[in-house]
C-alpha cells in the first residue's frame, strides 16, 4: 500500500465519494494584454470663483469631504441683493402698466384714424409712445432677469460630485466677483495616464478591450477604451503619452482616486493556448500534477502553469492538446487510494 496517512484518506474519501470524470484538454484562443503602470487622475478639476459679492456666511464642507452634486459649498449674504430684486420689480410692474396703457392707446387712435376722425401724425404719435413703453418693458424684464441671477448667484452649488481640494476663504470674508473660493475634482470623470512604449503603438491602437486591474487585485472591465495617444514621443525614453479615459462612474467605492497607481491592461491579440481547471490540479508544496490517462493507464504527471483566475490555470509544459485528464484530482486520488488499499488486503 502506498504511504499515504489514514487521515488524509478518510478527509480525501469524505466528500470524494466518486472517481472523477475525464475531460480533454484542447487549445483554446485566449487574449493577450499589455499591461502598464498608469496613474488616476481628475478629468473634472476646477476653481470655482465668486460671482456677486457679499459677505461668506456658509462653508458646509471642509478640505477632503465628500460633496454630492447639486450641495450647497457656499453661501453669501443676500440683503442687497434682495434689494435690487424688490427695486427691479417694481420697474418691471410700473413698465408693464405704462406698456397695457399704451397699448390701448394705441388700438384707440387706429380706430379713429380709420373713420377719418384724427390725423395721420396723432397715430404716428400714438405709436411713438407704444414703441417707447415696450422698450422699457423689455428693459425692466431684463433688469429683473439679472437681479434674479445676482440673488441665485450668492448660494454657490457643486458642479458635479466629488472631494472638496482646497478651501480659498473662510466664513466672515468678503467675497468680490473674481474671487476663488473653492477648488475641487470629480471623481465619476477619471482617466488614465501611463507611458507607451513606442513597438506597442500600433497594436495598442487596435485594442478593443481594456481592464483595469487595483491595488487589491480586483479587475474592472473598460470595454472598448477611449484612447489619446500623444503625437511626439520622449526624448529620453522614446515612449509615448497614453491617456485613457474612463467610463463614467463612482470609482470612489472602489477606493480609486486620483494620484493613485494602478495597472492597466490592454488587449493587444490573441493566442492558442492550453488550459486546466483548477480542480484538476493537485499540488504537494510547490509542484503540480494532473492525473493523465493514456489507454488503460493512469499517472501523476508534473506540469507547469502560470494562474489565469481562481478557476484555471494555462498549461506552460508538460501536456499537449488532445490529452485526457481527471476533472477532480482529490476524487481520482481518493479513488487511487481505496484501490490500492484493497488490493494490499487482497494480498
Amino acid at each position: 500500500m502506498r504511504p499515504w496517512s489514514s487521515a488524509l484518506l478518510a478527509s480525501l474519501l469524505c466528500g470524494s465519494a466518486i472517481a472523477s470524470d475525464w475531460i480533454q484538454i484542447s487549445a483554446q484562443a485566449e487574449p493577450t494584454w499589455l499591461e502598464l503602470p498608469a496613474l488616476v487622475e481628475a478629468v473634472n478639476q476646477s476653481t470655482i470663483s465668486a460671482q456677486t459679492s457679499g459677505r461668506i456666511t456658509e462653508l458646509p464642507y471642509d478640505v477632503n469631504d465628500y460633496v454630492p452634486q447639486g450641495a450647497v459649498i457656499v453661501r453669501f449674504t443676500d440683503t442687497e441683493q434682495k434689494a435690487r430684486l424688490d427695486q427691479a420689480n417694481a420697474a418691471l410692474a410700473e413698465a408693464s402698466t405704462r406698456f397695457d396703457e399704451m397699448n390701448k392707446e394705441l388700438v384707440r387712435i387706429k380706430d379713429i384714424h380709420a373713420k377719418g376722425l384724427v390725423a395721420k401724425a396723432a397715430l404716428d404719435m400714438a405709436q411713438a409712445n407704444f414703441n417707447a413703453a415696450k422698450a422699457r418693458f423689455d428693459q425692466a424684464q431684463a433688469a429683473g432677469k439679472a437681479a434674479r441671477e445676482q440673488l441665485e448667484q450668492t448660494v454657490v452649488r457643486a458642479p458635479y460630485s466629488g472631494i472638496l481640494q482646497q478651501r480659498f476663504v473662510q466664513i466672515g470674508e468678503l467675497a468680490v466677483p473674481g474671487k476663488p473660493l473653492l477648488q475641487g475634482l470629480s471623481l465619476e470623470h477619471l482617466r488614465l495616464v501611463t507611458q507607451l512604449p513606442q513597438s506597442q503603438q500600433q497594436a495598442v491602437r487596435q485594442s478593443e478591450q481594456a481592464q483595469l486591474q487595483l491595488q487589491h487585485g480586483e479587475i474592472i472591465a473598460v470595454g472598448k477604451p477611449e484612447l489619446t495617444i500623444a503625437p511626439q514621443a520622449n526624448s529620453q525614453s522614446h515612449s509615448f503619452q497614453l491617456r485613457v479615459k474612463l467610463p463614467q462612474a463612482d470609482y470612489g467605492a472602489q477606493n480609486l482616486f486620483p494620484g493613485s497607481w494602478v495597472r492597466l491592461r490592454l488587449q493587444t491579440g490573441s493566442e492558442s493556448q492550453l488550459q486546466v481547471p483548477a480542480s484538476a490540479v493537485l499540488w504537494r508544496g510547490e509542484v503540480s500534477m494532473v492525473w493523465l490517462k493514456q489507454q488503460e493507464k493512469i499517472t501523476l504527471q508534473p506540469l507547469r502553469l502560470a494562474r489565469i483566475d481562481d478557476a484555471r490555470y494555462m498549461v506552460l509544459s508538460g501536456l499537449k492538446a488532445g490529452a485526457e485528464i481527471a476533472k477532480n484530482a482529490k476524487a481520482q486520488l481518493a479513488q487511487s487510494i481505496a484501490t490500492d488499499s484493497m488490493t494490499d488486503t487482497k494480498h
